[in-house]
């Protein structure tokens, strides 16, 4: 686990960072219209991809490596039957689509895109299985390999005047190099196969995923589609860069975790942990980390666009705020999400995502027709705040989790970082200058959020210190045993071979 989280540590920082200049570079060169159109687009996309392979994939997570070895053949056959098909029919539907979604103008954007399906389907079994043994370096080498190549095309197509086609075909080019080499670096690469009990059982487990998959993405782009049919595709363009940068510490630190949380958790579960005691902690850790990175951002949000963009995406900032919050709280929903996956309930993950999308879809006409783009980030802060997350909270309390451990592991991060937040939100409204407000009200707020760990630090380099010295070891003193709290799972019923 300490392996994996390292090398996604790693492909983080790296792959992120590219990311980003990427994205700061094709900023000045496409307008926010173009934007507009390839979000639409992605919006498509990105709902397909997440049901190409019926959720089946993520069983591969959990079992041991005999019930990984039975499965996996029906796997790739799901995997790619499924991807296919779902990607012409992605192809054939693009007129209707970029219709119904207010930009028409997008129709050859979902049709180029609309190729990664298959892709994704060769994919899904090789990637699912370096997962499952925490081989994130080798995914690191896929994933910068897809952000060089996509890189270069980009660019090169915005150079030549290709507008949103330069951003879809960058994203199939690096789809094929990562999907390439994915498949050159998976030490297995399970060949298709049919076992009929085998399938009952995957279906079981996988379709409710799948079906909370659509949902899930169904909720992150529901916002695209209203604020293209309300607004147009210039607001779009400038909503989907605010929305990219709110995904800044989520995508960062949340990403370290996520790599690694469903097959930890399952083979904690396994082998008898207290699972309650575990959720508390990688709660802990998360979000002593992202609260204060998402607070932060919300209250530079203004002078961070305006330095990184430019004056021209300023207006962007007014979503910024209230995405920001809701990013915060997407680290925690997605922990719990991975939580509830790892012990095979994923009817209620479901069943979240049913009360979830509706509830939102209001919101957002709501407060996009009052309020604009900034509506759109409120309706997202509130809805998730207020609706999603107590719903995954009453999830894991009918597993066995306490919802007091749930809250104390939560309360104190927010309470302190929300103050950091404020305090740096002060500071950088004296500011003359953007770039001076960044710095000025970063560096207050990032000292400020770092106090109160400050001695739980020191007290972790001096435990390192002490074990290192000669006969060292603390700790040796007798500790009270630890109440275990009883975490229920569902086991999927199979019939014996």
């Amino acid at each position: 686990m300490r392996r994996g989280a390292a090398w996604s540590t790693v492909d983080v920082v790296i792959n992120r960072a590219l990311s980003f200049a990427l994205g700061v570079a094709v900023a000045r060169l496409l307008t926010p219209d173009d934007f507009g159109v390839y979000a639409v687009a992605l919006v498509v996309h990105v709902i397909v991809v997440n049901v190409s392979e019926l959720g089946v994939s993520s069983a591969l997570f959990r079992g041991d490596a005999r019930d990984v070895d039975a499965a996996a053949p029906t796997v790739t056959t799901i995997a790619l039957t499924s991807s296919a098909v779902l990607g012409a029919l992605m192809a054939l539907a693009a007129p209707v689509l970029s219709g119904l979604l207010g930009a028409p103008d997008a129709t050859s954007t979902i049709q180029v895109m609309a190729l990664t399906l298959p892709l994704a389907g060769v994919g899904a079994v090789p990637g699912a299985l370096l997962r499952r043994n925490f081989r994130t370096d080798k995914l690191f080498v896929a994933g910068i390999a897809n952000n060089l190549v996509s890189g270069v095309v980009v660019i090169a197509l915005a150079l030549a005047g290709l507008g949103p086609l330069a951003l879809a075909c960058s994203f199939v080019a690096g789809q094929v190099v990562s999907t390439a080499a994915i498949l050159a670096l998976a030490p297995v690469r399970p060949r298709p196969g049919w076992d009929p009990r085998q399938a009952r059982t995957l279906f079981r487990f996988g379709l409710p995923l799948a079906g909370a998959n659509v949902l899930g993405f169904s909720i992150q782009n529901v916002d695209y589609i209203v604020i293209g049919r309300m607004l147009g595709s210039t607001p779009l363009g400038l909503y989907m860069l605010a929305f990219n940068i709110s995904g800044w510490p989520q995508n960062v630190f949340s990403a370290v975790v996520r790599s690694v949380a469903v097959p930890a958790f399952a083979r904690l579960q396994q082998e008898g942990s207290d699972m309650a005691v575990q959720l508390a902690r990688a709660l802990r850790l998360v979000s002593r980390v992202t609260f204060p990175a998402c607070l932060l951002l919300a209250a530079l949000a203004h002078p961070l666009v305006v330095t990184v963009y430019g004056a021209r995406w300023a207006a962007g900032a007014d979503a910024l705020v209230g995405l920001a919050l809701f990013a915060a709280t997407r680290t925690i929903m997605e922990v719990l999400s991975d939580f509830l996956l790892a012990l095979g309930r994923t009817r209620a993950i479901l069943a979240v995502q049913v009360l979830w999308l509706p509830t939102l879809t209001v919101a957002l006409v709501v407060f996009v027709g009052r309020f604009g783009i900034a509506g759109a980030g409120a309706a997202h802060a509130a809805v998730a705040t207020f609706v999603v997350v107590p719903s995954f909270v009453l999830c894991v309390r009918r597993a066995g989790v306490p919802v007091l451990l749930v809250a104390r592991a939560l309360l104190a991060p927010f309470c302190w970082a929300a103050g950091a937040s404020a305090a740096a939100w002060a500071v950088a409204a004296q500011m003359p200058a953007p770039l001076l407000a960044c710095l000025a009200g970063g560096a207050v707020g990032v000292v400020l959020a770092a106090v109160p760990y400050l001695p739980e630090a020191h007290r972790a380099v001096a435990g390192r210190k002490a074990i290192s010295a000669p006969g060292g070891v603390p700790g040796d003193e007798p500790t009270a045993p630890r109440r275990r709290t009883r975490v229920r799972t569902r086991r999927a019923r199979s019939r014996p071979a």
